[in-house]
């Protein structure tokens, strides 16, 4: 009588998909008008694998550099008016945003005394 032992063998392979980063979106918080002195968050964000850095401008401008594409305003003024966008990119490319244009309103109050 024999005896037959079988073997089977079972290969795992793992595969990680990577992806260049897809062309980022820009968001604003609050939407809208926005006011002297008021905090201002700029958002990007950008599907990518690995993820992705991101670069914020203004004008050409480079702002901020790093992995959250996070850039916070803290009181702003007419100064930081103007037209912003940022950049997503990792190691398979760099896609840039389209531009945000940001709008900061002054308003002037007066004060008035009328006499009678």
């Amino acid at each position: 009588m024999l005896n037959t032992l079988s073997v089977i063998c079972y290969h795992h392979s793992v595969f990680t998909h990577t992806d260049a980063p897809k062309p980022p979106s820009v968001s604003v918080s609050p939407s809208g008008e926005i006011m002297e002195g008021s905090s201002v968050t700029l958002t990007c964000s950008s599907d990518a694998n690995p993820a992705a850095n991101y670069t914020w401008y203004k004008e050409d401008r480079t702002l901020l550099q790093g992995p959250e594409g996070v850039y916070r305003l803290s009181s702003i003024s007419s100064g930081d008016s103007g037209v912003y966008s940022c950049k997503s990119e990792n190691q398979y490319g760099r896609i840039n945003s389209t531009s945000l244009h940001l709008d900061v309103q002054c308003f002037m109050l007066i004060d008035s005394v009328v006499f009678v």
